[in-house]
């Protein structure tokens, strides 16, 4: 993995081929000391690991795929938790038939590159398990009157 700083908070990110995306942000956000932030990017691999939540159960269903992915987008944020920092993100990739499908990306190997733009933020903000939808969740400050 390389990475350049473009300012005080923001950081460019390139994923080496053979390297785990999720593994590889962490690992970068361990380094520089980040607990908070969102990225973007996109890329191509060749293993993923999707799935989609069940807020009944509380439960994710997971898929994995094997192939050549383009990477058309990754989306997500790293927020501190009691556990240490997570990473929660999304993903759209299309296959040879240029048809996109995607979900909640748990992990994902890089078969040429991965480009992520990241943000760090200023703010620390952790996330807490919620008991309704039985996910972490951001804890945030202010309310918004219903």
């Amino acid at each position: 993995m390389y990475y350049q700083k473009i300012n005080k908070n923001t950081f460019i990110i390139r994923i080496k081929r053979g390297e785990l995306v999720l593994g590889s942000l962490k690992k970068f956000c361990e380094k520089l000391k980040i607990i908070n932030g969102f990225f973007y990017g996109l890329g191509a691999l060749d293993q993923v690991k999707l799935g989609d939540y069940n807020v009944e159960t509380k439960k994710y269903h997971e898929a994995e795929f094997s192939g050549q992915f383009e990477l058309t987008n990754i989306t997500g944020n790293v927020m501190d938790s009691a556990e240490g920092i997570l990473i929660h993100c999304h993903a759209t990739l299309t296959g040879h038939d240029m048809k996109a499908f995607g979900g909640h990306f748990s992990e994902g190997r890089v078969s040429g590159t991965a480009e992520i733009y990241f943000t760090k933020l200023a703010s620390k903000i952790k996330k807490k398990y919620d008991k309704e939808t039985g996910l972490k969740l951001m804890e945030l400050k202010k309310v918004l009157g219903r």
